[in-house]
């Protein structure tokens, strides 16, 4: 299965987070859309191996809000 990172690099560490067992989960593959305050949509996604975001704080620094608001959502 291919799945759409919407730019983010293949070679970007995904980032685990507590409470989802990733391996074989039925949401690998989807992706949570957030738009920001000034109207800039960015697209969480589900890994196997833990979420990626294409946000510029995930993709140069490993770390992302969004990615922890959808997790908190998710495991809720």
């Amino acid at each position: 299965m291919v799945i759409d990172l919407h730019g983010v690099s293949p070679f970007k560490t995904p980032l685990k987070l507590d409470s989802v067992i990733f391996k074989d989960h039925h949401l690998i593959g989807f992706s949570w859309p957030y738009t920001n305050s000034k109207g800039k949509t960015y697209h969480t996604t589900m890994t196997e191996y833990g979420w990626v975001c294409n946000c510029t704080g995930f993709n140069f620094h490993g770390k992302c809000k969004h990615i922890r608001i959808v997790h908190e959502r998710l495991v809720a």
